[in-house]
């Protein structure tokens, strides 16, 4: 007797996680999403390919922080005193977009610039 084969079906990939149910960040101003999408790029690109190597070494990534002054974050939703202004939408789903790579990058952004920008704002 032939052991019947069964097919094996193949999967499709799994699409990119979607953390923005509500589709929130198509309704930014063309300017402020393309800093949305800036973000996205470097830490899909920067963060993600290192990142486990920190969590397992309860580490951060210091040297990426030239890549990140580069991404001109400081003082978003914030105006004047030389912030880069933009909406508060804009820096929750910056956060947002952060967080889904690693907690402690998006946790950096928060601390120093709301946390920190605010209070002298």
């Amino acid at each position: 007797m032939e052991a019947e084969r069964k097919e094996i079906k193949q999967h499709k990939p799994l699409p990119a996680p979607n953390s923005d149910f509500y589709e929130l960040v198509e309704t930014l101003p063309a300017e402020e999403l393309a800093i949305v999408k800036q973000v996205r790029v470097f830490m899909e690109t920067k963060v993600a390919p290192i990142i486990t190597k920190y969590w397992v070494d309860d580490a951060f990534p210091f040297e990426l922080l030239p890549a990140f002054k580069e991404l001109n974050l400081g003082g978003v939703g914030l105006r004047g005193y030389g912030c880069r202004g933009g909406s508060g939408l804009l820096f929750g789903l910056i956060a947002m977009e952060m967080a889904r790579f690693d907690s402690s990058i998006a946790t950096f952004f928060g601390v120093h610039n709301a946390g920190v920008q605010h209070d002298y704002h």
